[in-house]
């Protein structure tokens, strides 16, 4: 628990001087597609839309839920994070988007909107039983020298921390 105290802690100078980025939105909830799914409907890449964010650009381009996305200004789309990736990047940008349909390809024009990326993403593993097992095992020598460790470690963030505040203010 301490651990995570100590992230949050450390963390929080990151979340107020980060600054705030836009990416594209286009509205779309997608499936991936088996090697079935693409077989049946006769595509070699793609995303299935399976629901549409209401009023979104999405809706606005005439997109379908069962409409398979195959590509963005060009660029093929092989899995959720190839999309996502080309709709942040074109924030209030208006896109060319190529779907089958009822096996018929159509070209949808829709206008991007834009919004806020989150500024701070933080992702970490917490330990495994074994692992917390393993350090209920070990001697309080151990664990002061681990502690000491992590003091070291806090000190050298501290001190990123103020320059990265020079730097900035």
């Amino acid at each position: 628990m301490k651990k995570i105290f100590i992230l949050a802690v450390m963390a929080l100078p990151l979340l107020v001087f980060a600054e705030e980025e836009t990416i594209g939105y286009l509205g779309v909830i997608t499936e991936e597609l088996s090697e079935t799914m693409m077989k049946a409907l006769d595509v070699e890449n793609g995303l299935l839309i399976k629901d549409i964010v209401e009023n979104s650009p999405a809706e606005k381009a005439g997109l379908e839920i069962g409409d398979v996305i195959l590509e963005i200004d060009g660029d093929k789309i092989v899995d959720y994070a190839t999309l996502k990736a080309l709709v942040a990047a074109k924030p209030d940008k208006k896109v060319k988007i190529l779907v089958k349909r009822e096996g018929k390809e159509h070209t949808k024009e829709a206008k991007l909107v834009s919004r806020s990326k989150p500024k701070f993403n933080i992702q970490m593993e917490l330990p495994d039983f074994e692992e917390i097992k393993e350090l209920m095992n070990k001697g309080s020598k151990e664990i002061m020298e681990e502690i000491d460790n992590l003091k070291k470690e806090i000190e050298q963030l501290k001190q990123e921390i103020e320059d990265l505040k020079k730097k900035i203010g």
